[in-house]
């Protein structure tokens, strides 16, 4: 036996020794853990020491194994009190563990000077000492008991003073510990080589329950584990007792003449009992693994369904989220959520968001729920979950449509739960039928209950989200607007402030020449020297003067006419040969003097067009002029026209009459703005006072009124160009389009601006 003792005490150093080098390996440098690690191999190697071996004559190896036992008990004490220093700071409880712990020890010590023998851990020492009792004996087993249940008073009072469940945990986890230690205590100094090596193993385990300790924070659920152990051992207990009665009714033993034959029946019993236990707790596991029986944990689930909806901040998102967790935690073929979408005076609708496991053939679809059935009660004013069982086979459901029936039907769900916020419901959380078709237990539908509560929450944050997302997106849009109402804004200020400085140039010209004309021939006349050649060539320049005035302030009451939409149109049947020509007569001595080239084509022979023609050679009129403005001396201006038959046959033909020039064009971002009135396509202070000089140029009216009067004939105007240049000279195309007869009800004109941004054919 010595043998196997020796064994086990190298066994247990070298097992010191391996914990020290992990715990320093693994970056510790806790010099209490040390320390404690280096006592515990004190005691181990102090078993080693031989029983026959004597110091001064009395004093032998067993008396040195309990001296270092009495300090390990003395250091683990010190080490439990310090572990809880942190939150019950109580320097006397510590000083006074340590003295008495010292004069413990220093007792022992002097009770053994005085003894004439010290049997301390030699075999057999507990047995003589109650024979014959030896002062260090005695005070040995006192101090032990008192230490010992001072030790573990002070355990209890640790555990008694938590405030906190894991530091009660904690408590309780070194009081087990320290009856562990006081065990492994009187087995070490019990003598008996058996249980020595019973008594180190133990103290083994202590020194690794310290070592966990100290360097977990957090240390396993003591009471949790212990309630487990207790039920197993209760039910093995109890599984023994029937496994006996079991053996003793079939067997037929009898108590009085074979005892030994119910003595095997208990050990058979109880270790059957043993062995069953366990067995079934590992089938349990089994079966569950492959059946996926077991509830869904609702503390995980409602975790981590908690943390997944409350990372989505879109509806869609959401709605994946919200399935893929249920789909995944709770081992469901299906889910998905639904929105209240609306409700009338008969039906509530539920739209199934993209994003869920709904079937292919539902996705984005609603689901109508009419507002007298049992189904709306039970979900919108009770707020209880729905099951699709009941739908189905529950005669009370009988009131549904059969199209909201077969919609339940291919949703292909199991369970409705309503989502509701401030006592209304906002939705439905929809979950189909479990992997393994097992119904759902009680608890399952109380935790989708509480899912769908977070899924609320969370539902409100999405459309909140959603909310301010178009909300930013109309800020934007506003934004957007304001910022095109400020340009358009700021052109109409050029605008105006050109016509100011156009129109005070295109009136102060007549005027001077009127005023200048009117002082000569009053200068001359006084004088008597006006004859008759004078007075004609003077009162021509008058008539002039007061025709280019005529002509601009009949253009502004044309434009006013147009903006009211006052302008009268008489219609007579109109030649478009004739209202060309008129429209170019007056203007063939400023295309001489400016060596153009005027070309008009395609106009023989065109039906004849029901319009005004005064009105109609003043726009075309204003068109050629511009076209002669804009075109350098030389070049060439082509206008042509041709029939266009209605496209439909209760359409109206048109006549197209396009007026293309030769001259410095018009750039794209202005081409939508020339019929503006008073727009100006270049700077006006180069403006010009010649009527049909190159780049001469008016008040800025004449497309404007062309616009308005071809309008009014219920017809359109447009212009292109490939841009502009002074250099290359790409031209201008100008485009009006007429219906020979327009519509009975067109006899005003409209405003210009009602029709700027039609669409061209």
């Amino acid at each position: 036996m010595d043998g196997l003792l020796t064994l086990i005490i190298i066994g247990i150093l070298f097992a010191h020794v391996v914990l020290g080098i992990v715990l320093f390996t693994r970056g510790s440098r806790h010099w209490m853990l040390f320390a404690w690690i280096g006592l515990s191999g004190l005691v181990t190697l102090s078993a080693l020491l031989p029983s026959d071996l004597l110091i001064a004559g009395k004093f032998g190896g067993g008396f040195f194994l309990m001296l270092w036992l009495i300090a390990l008990i003395g250091y683990f004490g010190f080490l439990m009190i310090r572990d809880f220093s942190q939150t019950y700071s109580n320097p006397r409880l510590l000083n006074g563990w340590l003295i008495g712990v010292s004069v413990w020890a220093i007792a022992v010590i002097i009770g053994s000077i005085v003894s004439p023998t010290v049997p301390l851990g030699q075999m057999g020492w507990l047995a003589q000492t109650f024979n014959q009792p030896v002062l260090s004996s005695i005070v040995l087993i006192i101090g032990l008991f008192a230490v010992g249940a001072a030790l573990l008073g002070i355990g209890f009072y640790l555990f008694y003073k938590a405030l906190l469940p894991e530091l009660a945990n904690r408590a309780l986890f070194w009081i087990l510990t320290a009856a562990t230690l006081l065990t492994s205590v009187v087995l070490t100094g019990s003598g008996s080589s058996f249980l020595i090596g019973i008594g180190l193993i133990t103290q083994l385990m202590t020194v690794i329950s310290v070592i966990y300790a100290k360097r977990n924070l957090r240390i396993f659920d003591i009471r949790g584990n212990l309630s487990q152990t207790l039920s197993s051992l209760l039910l093995m207990i109890i599984t023994a007792m029937i496994l006996f009665g079991a053996f003793y009714s079939v067997t037929g033993l009898n108590f009085q003449t074979r005892p030994q034959g119910l003595l095997w029946i208990a050990i058979l019993s109880v270790g059957a009992a043993a062995f069953y236990v366990p067995l079934r707790l590992v089938v349990e596991f089994v079966m569950n693994r492959l059946l996926r029986l077991p509830i869904a944990d609702a503390a995980h689930v409602s975790r981590e369904y908690s943390q997944q909806v409350s990372q989505a901040v879109e509806m869609n998102s959401l709605a994946h989220a919200a399935s893929t967790t249920l789909n995944r935690a709770m081992r469901l073929r299906r889910s998905g959520l639904m929105l209240v979408n609306g409700t009338d005076d008969e039906v509530m609708e539920l739209l199934m968001v993209p994003g869920g496991s709904f079937g292919e053939d539902t996705k984005g679809k609603i689901l109508s729920i009419p507002l007298k059935s049992k189904a709306y009660r039970v979900l919108a004013r009770d707020h209880r979950p729905l099951m699709q069982f009941d739908l189905l086979f529950d005669p009370k459901f009988n009131d549904l449509t059969a199209n909201t029936r077969e919609s339940f039907i291919k949703l292909q769900m199991n369970i409705y739960v309503p989502i509701v916020m401030d006592n209304i419901m906002m939705g439905v959380l929809a979950c189909g039928p479990k992997i393994n078709d097992a119904a759902l237990q009680k608890s399952e539908v109380e935790l989708l209950i509480t899912l769908a509560q977070q899924t609320g929450f969370a539902l409100r944050n999405a459309r909140l989200v959603a909310d301010l997302q178009h909300l930013n997106a109309s800020m934007r849009s506003l934004n957007r607007g304001l910022e095109e109402a400020n340009k358009e804004l700021a052109k109409l200020d050029s605008v105006k402030s050109d016509f100011v400085t156009i129109a005070s140039h295109e009136l102060r010209t007549p005027l001077a020449q009127i005023r200048g004309y009117t002082d000569i021939i009053d200068a001359v006349n006084e004088q008597g020297m006006l004859d008759q050649e004078q007075t004609n060539v003077l009162v021509g320049n008058l008539r002039k003067a007061t025709e280019r005035m005529e002509e601009l302030i009949s253009a502004m009451l044309d434009v006013s006419q147009l903006d009211v939409n006052a302008m009268d149109l008489r219609f007579t049947q109109t030649p478009p040969d004739t209202l060309l020509r008129m429209a170019i007569e007056p203007l063939t001595d400023a295309i001489k003097q400016r060596k153009l080239t005027l070309i008009l084509r395609g106009v023989k022979g065109l039906p004849p067009l029901k319009a005004d023609l005064q009105r109609l050679v003043q726009a075309f009129r204003n068109i050629i002029v511009n076209a002669i403005k804009f075109t350098p001396d030389g070049g060439r201006i082509d206008i042509a026209a041709s029939l266009q038959p209605a496209q439909a046959k209760d359409g109206v033909d048109h006549i197209l009459i396009t007026i293309a020039d030769t001259g410095v064009g018009i750039a794209p971002e202005h081409i939508d703005l020339i019929f503006k009135k008073f727009y100006r396509t270049y700077d006006p202070s180069l403006h010009s006072t010649g009527t049909y000089k190159f780049l001469g140029a008016g008040p800025g009216l004449g497309l404007t009124i062309a616009k308005g009067v071809i309008e009014a004939h219920a017809g359109r105007i447009w212009a292109e160009s490939p841009g502009h240049s002074a250099e290359n000279f790409p031209g201008t195309t100008f485009y009006v389009l007429l219906p020979i007869n327009p519509p009975t009800e067109t006899n005003r004109s409209l405003t210009f601006e009602t029709n700027i941004n039609k669409p061209r054919n």
